[in-house]
């Protein structure tokens, strides 16, 4: 019971940190009452007193605790006044207890009138001027009089002892709130507040002994005493404002740092010692639910817990988005809704900021209980409060910025890959086999090391294809690039050049022997069945051109194109065969030069065709125009494609006038199909534009003789071009494109995300539209890949305002999917094969689909299920 008692009491008389500081303002009072009441009272004024009214230094006190200076560290504040020039000066020119009593009356209206103190904060100032003035009368009276010190130095000592007893009050304070006794800070708060009282005591003195002995004089020494004032307020605001910005920098780069929990723990106890605040607290508006964490002295932070109940904070939100930073002073920035939301967590100042960038408004910052409860939130706070916000909404942003930007890195290095790489197979893909290749050249013409290089086209695949369909034959050329891959040894490379022609790179030195090996090697695993699956099998050979480097082969390209054209003797000499290449192998039969004299005739005699494959709108399940494709009528072989006779036209250059034949006729029949809709329909013709058509100087005037010949309108033609083409002249390039928009046509990218990607040129050039790849649509709904990089082109389109247009659509599966995901437009074989010009015509005009070759069994635009 004893040990009991004795708790008990200790607890009883164990004091709060306001108890505490309440007891010490008591204190200061008592003394200074008492040294006033028994020593200042009865002290007689100095030789040199003048005769002035008490109202007077009343109110040149309470003039000179307005003009004051803030100067704080860390947690612990001072603040300088010319109150210490004015005591100086009253020391020779009035009546001790006049004095001390004008002190108390000025200082005091001051603290309630401008700086808006009450209750403790108050007394505690109150009582501390009462003291320093008492103390200053009686040191002054003591060293001037049985001393016989000269007034001058008399008056700076007894400034002297009222600065150092106003800082071990303040000290004191400070102590008390944290708990510890830290000296260092008193060190430099007696270093600072000693060099600024010795200024200002020393000026007060000069302007006594000028009013004694010349009063006209005052006149002159009113300006450099200004200036003196004036320019320490700047000195110090500058040091506050430097110290603002290394706090601000430590504190936001604490948001980037460690995980999210600690980082936002420290910097909210970072921005509560910053302002030396009892609480700081973080509201974040998120799209589920809105979160807050919250600092405050003595408790364990909380990060990150959801409002259950979001109405004070939005309250508070609103205004502080309204009106700017809150604050419980007086202005423009005082709400009752801060002070009721501060008010009920036992606080009576706070200082509330919303946080804002241009777009958005992510939350509230706001600050409550001045640490010590001597003084309160400052105007200087609420600037300092609002540049906190400021920043830390930006590092939210940029924090949301990152991440997009990580997603979109990662996005770039998938595009980036899948520039170099075929999607189906995962083999290196045209570009880099050709880059590889022309490394290979040039290193084997220092070493002569010469490599060898293959182009494999293979036999019967088309047949595969078209029986089973395009799943099957996927199957097919992957299982043929497993093969191709592992008869080659890991310095060799295996490309896949599109469809069904691959390619090899043999690193040298290497000789007709050594090629035949890996050709007879890569035969025997050709000649193995290749399940395609459901009990179906299929084998296909393959015609190889080889090319071996030697001294007279002048680059990479001549290299390649050595062995395309023994690929395409050994395809015409009936296939199944490997041919190495000779000098006279162009000679040699129907060669490739046959062919290009038969294209050339070709253009001459007018045997191209446009055939023209439908474009959906996704929305509206309709038809609005079509894709304007190329075949060659050959006159003794048929139909031919484009893949067969575009790439030779582009070599050759006449690319640029089988591209006119086509735009013409697109133009013309677009035109023709407009006429028979309602004008306001929208309607689109889309004609693809090469590498060589985009660099021909004349093909803006084309387009425009195009457009005026046919008069279609020009916003109802979109021409389509592919990344590489806009990577290989950028400057010549985006000169023509924006020459063409001029012009009023639409530009779309073809392809887009099996090039470069390079998400820069879709801010520099004027594109429109974004057709995504058939290798992603292929792969929608098998592939995780496939789905994630459509799904961001998608929505990376919808971002720029690009319209979308998804190809190669063949399964109803793929149709929704890209229907899901938003694509604008579709166009693939579930819709319809290219047809004529007259069968798209009557699907724009709302005809049946039932007359679509190879369309008769169902209407792709019906309703799934």
């Amino acid at each position: 019971m004893t040990n009991g008692v004795r708790v008990l009491g200790s607890r009883a008389l164990r004091l709060s940190v306001p108890q505490r500081i309440v007891l010490l303002t008591g204190c200061v009072a008592a003394v200074a009452v008492a040294l006033f009441v028994i020593v200042v009272r009865s002290l007689p004024a100095a030789p040199t007193a003048l005769t002035l009214p008490g109202v007077l230094w009343v109110a040149v006190f309470a003039v000179s605790e307005v003009l004051v200076v803030h100067v704080q560290w860390q947690r612990e504040a001072h603040t300088f006044s010319v109150g210490d020039l004015v005591l100086a000066a009253g020391l020779l020119l009035a009546v001790p207890h006049q004095l001390v009593v004008a002190q108390v009356v000025g200082c005091g209206l001051s603290l309630v009138l401008h700086r808006r103190q009450r209750g403790i904060k108050l007394a505690f100032n109150v009582a501390q001027y009462a003291l320093g003035g008492a103390l200053a009368t009686t040191v002054f009276a003591t060293l001037t009089g049985p001393l016989g010190l000269w007034d001058w130095p008399a008056a700076l000592v007894a400034i002297t002892v009222s600065t150092v007893t106003a800082d071990l009050c303040i000290f004191a304070v400070i102590s008390i709130s944290e708990g510890r006794v830290r000296f260092a800070p008193l060190k430099e708060m007696l270093a600072l507040s000693l060099t600024f009282t010795m200024g200002a005591a020393s000026v007060g003195l000069v302007l006594a002994r000028t009013a004694i002995h010349d009063p006209s004089a005052l006149a002159l020494l009113a300006l450099p005493s200004f200036l003196i004032v004036a320019a320490y307020r700047a000195y110090t605001g500058a040091r506050q404002q430097e110290e603002n910005l290394r706090l601000l920098h430590e504190v936001t780069s604490l948001l980037h740092t460690g995980d999210t929990h600690h980082a936002l723990g420290d910097f909210l106890d970072s921005v509560r010692s910053a302002f030396r605040a009892e609480m700081a607290e973080l509201v974040l508006v998120g799209k589920g639910q809105d979160t807050v964490s919250r600092s405050r002295d003595g408790l364990p932070a909380v990060v990150m817990e959801p409002l259950e109940d979001s109405t004070e904070h939005a309250r508070l939100l609103r205004h502080a988005t309204a009106s700017g930073t809150l604050s419980t002073r007086t202005g423009s920035g005082r709400t009752k809704s801060l002070e009721e939301y501060i008010g009920g967590r036992g606080f009576r100042d706070g200082v509330a900021a919303a946080l804002r960038t241009e777009d958005r408004v992510h939350g509230l910052l706001l600050v409550a209980g001045r640490v010590g409860d001597v003084t309160t939130f400052s105007s200087s706070d609420v600037a300092l409060l609002e540049t906190f916000a400021r920043h830390v909404a930006t590092s939210l942003e940029r924090g949301r910025l990152e991440e997009n930007l990580r997603e979109v890195t990662d996005l770039k290095e998938q595009l980036r890959h899948q520039a170099l790489h075929d999607s189906l197979t995962g083999l290196p893909n045209r570009a880099l086999y050709l880059d590889r290749a022309k490394q290979a050249v040039e290193a084997g013409r220092r070493t002569q090391e010469w490599p060898a290089v293959l182009f494999i086209d293979l036999d019967g695949f088309k047949p595969v294809n078209d029986t089973y369909g395009h799943e099957a034959g996927d199957v097919l050329l992957c299982t043929v690039a497993d093969r191709l891959r592992n008869c080659l040894r890991p310095s060799d490379t295996a490309a896949r050049l599109g469809g069904d022609e691959f390619a090899a790179l043999l690193s040298g030195p290497i000789d007709e022997e050594g090629v035949s090996r890996v050709i007879e090697r890569l035969q025997q695993h050709l000649a193995v069945p290749v399940d395609l699956g459901d009990g179906r099998m299929a084998t296909v050979g393959m015609s190889v051109g080889v090319a071996i480097g030697e001294d007279d082969v002048p680059d990479a390209d001549t290299l390649i194109r050595r062995a395309d054209a023994a690929m395409y003797a050994a395809k015409r000499s009936g296939g199944n065969a490997h041919l190495f290449y000779e000098p006279g192998l162009a000679q040699q039969g129907d060669t490739r030069q046959d062919v290009e004299d038969e294209l050339a005739a070709a253009v001459r005699n007018d045997e191209f065709r446009v055939a023209y494959q439908p474009l959906i709108d996704m929305r509206s399940g309709r038809p609005i125009g079509a894709e304007a494709l190329v075949r060659w009528e050959h006159p003794t072989l048929g139909l031919r494609t484009p893949d067969e006779f575009i790439p030779l036209a582009e070599e050759t250059g006449l690319i640029t006038e089988i591209g006119v034949i086509v735009l013409r006729d697109a133009c013309r029949q677009a035109a023709r199909w407009v006429r028979s809709i309602e004008p306001e329909d929208e309607l689109l013709v889309t004609v693809n534009l090469s590498a060589r058509q985009l660099q021909h100087e004349g093909l803006v005037e084309e387009v425009r003789a195009a457009l005026a010949e046919s008069e279609l309108q020009p916003h109802r033609l979109v021409l389509e071009i592919t990344e590489t083409m806009l990577m290989h002249d950028r400057e010549s390039a985006a000169g023509t494109l924006w020459a063409l928009k001029d012009l009023g046509v639409r530009i779309a990218i073809d392809d887009f995300g099996t090039g470069y990607s390079s998400l820069a040129y879709l801010r520099r050039f004027p594109i429109d539209m974004l057709k995504v790849a058939r290798e992603f649509v292929d792969g929608l709904g098998r592939d995780d890949h496939d789905d994630a990089i459509t799904r961001a082109i998608v929505d990376l389109a919808g971002t720029l305002g690009l319209l979308t247009i998804a190809e190669g659509i063949e399964t109803t599966q793929q149709q929704e999917h890209v229907a899901a995901l938003g694509c604008d437009l579709a166009q693939g074989y579930l819709f319809s094969r290219p047809v004529d010009a007259d069968m798209v015509m009557s699907l724009v005009r709302g005809e049946s689909w039932e007359h679509v070759p190879g369309q008769e069994a169902v209407d792709p635009l019906a309703p799934a299920g």
